[in-house]
């Protein structure tokens, strides 16, 4: 792992450079002045890499022209399509991180708030009681991080259930779910890619099993129970059959970090060799200026986007491999 660890030290750091280059005295986003999309990681990446200066520039820039209330808009970005709880998480648990408490316990609150009373879940927007899993994890992630551990037990045990309990787990994973309906399979015609991924098919989105696996390691962390890992195999066991394009999608990020701090609170090598192989690959596709592509012509702000969320990623990978 000595060798993984030292390539991630190397692209984090090519990453930072490309980062801090462009941001402002004032904290701005060279090329993404105005759009809150490229701004989504930066505050929590800046702060874990130790670029506090830049952060905190970032942090006034956000208060400034992005938040409110305890919630953070203003100019978004098409490619920003999963829902305003995604976008809050992200920015919440770095605004706590880097001490910004002004800023991040409101959000908390304001997150705690679309919690579904009884699941526990964060709910599809105008689906009635559909449950979605990928952002009750970013939600759940995000009041840990501010250290609300008692908000989030109903809801990662139902994460933790929709996964032990899938109804066609050699074949797909579904990750919504409603109380009346059960899980929720697409409609014909509907695209369901991220919040349905299928097992022996190219083209998949892969986010949601890699959030759940973080989620599934935090809660262990917290609690000590079996339970959560237990859940977690079920989640490696699957990626484990997947379509070998899984390793080299540009989705597959947080897979990588949630199998790295999986590892890190078992030490199981099942979870660290899947961590490993995608973070090669995640180096390997660095940009000689240190940005990362998620297609050939995508926009200044989605480079922000997907560089800031790889050198997070890194940097956890990075310590939780080096065991």
């Amino acid at each position: 792992m000595a060798e993984i660890v030292r390539r991630c030290e190397e692209a984090i750091s090519l990453g930072l450079k490309w980062l801090v280059e462009r941001v402002s005295d004032s904290g701005e986003l060279e090329g993404s002045e105005s759009i809150l999309f490229g701004y989504y990681k930066a505050l929590l990446t800046l702060t874990v890499a130790g670029r506090y200066l830049e952060a905190e520039r970032v942090a006034r820039k956000i208060k400034r022209d992005f938040y409110r209330d305890g919630q953070f808009g203003g100019e978004q970005y098409p490619a920003a399509t999963v829902g305003p709880i995604y976008r809050d998480s992200w920015l919440t648990w770095g605004a706590h991180l880097a001490g910004r408490y002004d800023m991040s316990v409101p959000a908390a609150n304001a997150i705690s708030r679309q919690l579904c009373p009884t699941t526990g879940g964060v709910l599809v927007d105008g689906q009635g009681r559909v449950v979605d899993v990928g952002l009750t994890c970013c939600a759940l992630t995000a009041l840990l991080a501010a250290g609300r551990s008692h908000e989030v037990a109903k809801g990662a045990d139902l994460v933790r259930a929709l996964v032990e309990d899938q109804p066609e787990p050699r074949e797909a994973l579904y990750f919504r779910w409603s109380p009346e309906r059960g899980y929720v399979r697409p409609a014909a015609g509907e695209d369901g890619r991220g919040w349905t991924v299928r097992r022996s098919e190219s083209g998949q989105i892969y986010w949601y099993i890699g959030y759940a696996l973080a989620l599934m390691a935090q809660m262990n962390l917290l609690t000590g129970e079996r339970k959560w890992v237990d859940a977690a195999e079920k989640l490696l066991a699957f990626v484990n059959g997947c379509h070998p394009e899984i390793s080299e999608s540009t989705s597959n990020g947080k897979i990588a970090w949630g199998c790295a701090e999986l590892f890190a609170v078992t030490g199981d090598n099942g979870f660290r060799d899947v961590s490993a192989r995608m973070t090669q690959w995640i180096c390997d596709v660095q940009a000689q200026d240190g940005r990362w592509y998620r297609s050939p012509d995508q926009s200044t702000p989605v480079a922000f986007d997907a560089t800031f969320e790889r050198v997070f990623y890194l940097s956890r990978i990075a310590r939780a491999l080096q065991r």
